[in-house]
């Protein structure tokens, strides 16, 4: 199995890599390597402590908009908040949905991981089916912790980013273009590698 199956295909827009990756002296080393980093993957209310991410903030929701403290699960809401003004479809933050989840693990082929792919979606505690955030809904963020034998890696993989500037007023029209093609996107691009370098190293 190799890692580029585990992300959608790349079709329109922009597309981003961040990777991180570490070699353990033995198996054993990487498997108990993989165990914390999958743990704190999947613990999002902890990914800006675990990274020192200090300019974006994330948080955990049910289905129904309402904040849960527990590790993440498969149509569960993340709450974004970026520097500067957020969107007013997302109350002033960016949102993203889990819609898929995975884990695997084999050791006949020495590989395993943690999955996690996001996608842009509405404000989950609205009823107004508007995408609350800077990317349409075309684009995806996989998330991921992978270890083959004693190589351990943590990547984000952002596919078909396209500024979302449709069905939305004027103000989050031009919020999510200035955000597109400003500092907010590198910024984020840092963002990301803090976060994957924190999971990978246990910054926090």
């Amino acid at each position: 199995m190799e890692k580029e199956e585990l992300i959608p295909t790349q079709q329109i827009g922009r597309q981003t890599d961040a990777v991180e990756e570490k070699i353990f002296s033995t198996v054993i080393e990487a498997k108990t390597a993989y165990q914390q980093a999958a743990n704190r993957l999947l613990d999002v209310n902890k990914w800006q402590r675990n990274s020192t991410i200090t300019a974006s903030s994330f948080a955990l929701f049910d289905s129904d908009g309402s904040p849960i403290e527990r590790l993440v699960q498969q149509g569960d809401y993340i709450r974004i908040d970026i520097p500067g003004p957020g969107t007013s479809a997302g109350n002033g933050y960016d949102w993203v949905c889990i819609e898929n989840m995975e884990q695997f693990s084999d050791e006949e082929s020495g590989i395993e991981f943690t999955l996690l792919v996001a996608r842009p979606s509405k404000n989950p505690s609205e009823c107004d089916d508007k995408i609350a955030h800077f990317f349409t809904n075309q684009a995806t963020s996989t998330f991921f912790v992978f270890r083959r034998a004693s190589v351990l890696s943590v990547e984000v993989h952002g596919r078909n980013e396209l500024p979302n500037t449709q069905d939305q007023n004027l103000l989050d029209k031009v919020r999510n273009l200035v955000v597109n093609g400003g500092s907010a996107i590198g910024m984020s691009f840092t963002q990301w590698h803090l976060l994957i370098s924190g999971i990978l190293n246990g910054a926090g």
